[in-house]
């Protein structure tokens, strides 16, 4: 059976998460341990079974190893986030991946991601804080502006005296 957890591939570039919003195609891979009997493969969004429509045909790779046949597999899943797959979690998805031999329950191994994900009101508010930002930072411009243009007109005009 298998002695490590799967491996979920393909929500990270270089150790770092993508960054995710409502709208976007998720594409990840899971991957059990090399086993024999070979592992089942499941797919769970926020502790719901996926939907097989989700799920691509599993791969299996096999390798024999003292004479036994150690069996791999993989299986992808893809989704577009919406408002329904967040459910009451709002703001993230929590991806789960089991590996189960079903004639040994104590066996199952998971692995968990979780993908954040800025809801419409954080973005209004996102966009908003960086309006009032933007919009401050003009006016400090335009204050400083006013202020350089004083001081020159000032300066020139001590100079006409002096």
């Amino acid at each position: 059976y298998p002695q490590f957890d799967p491996i979920i591939n393909g929500l990270q570039h270089n150790g770092v998460q993508h960054n995710y919003a409502l709208g976007d195609f998720v594409v990840a891979n899971c991957s059990s341990d090399m086993s024999s009997p070979p592992a089942r493969l499941y797919w769970y969004i926020n502790d719901r079974n996926v939907p097989s429509d989700y799920l691509q045909p599993q791969h299996e790779s096999t390798v024999e190893n003292d004479g036994f046949q150690l069996r791999q597999r993989t299986l992808e899943i893809r989704f577009y986030i919406d408002e329904k797959r967040l459910g009451k979690l709002k703001g993230k998805l929590v991806l789960k991946c089991l590996a189960r031999i079903d004639a040994i329950p104590q066996a199952t191994r998971e692995s968990t991601q979780i993908i954040y994900i800025p809801t419409t009101d954080e973005l209004r508010n996102q966009k908003l804080i960086n309006w009032r930002g933007s919009n401050a930072s003009s006016l400090q411009y335009a204050t400083l502006a006013r202020l350089s243009v004083l001081f020159t007109v000032t300066l020139g005009s001590f100079r006409w005296f002096v």
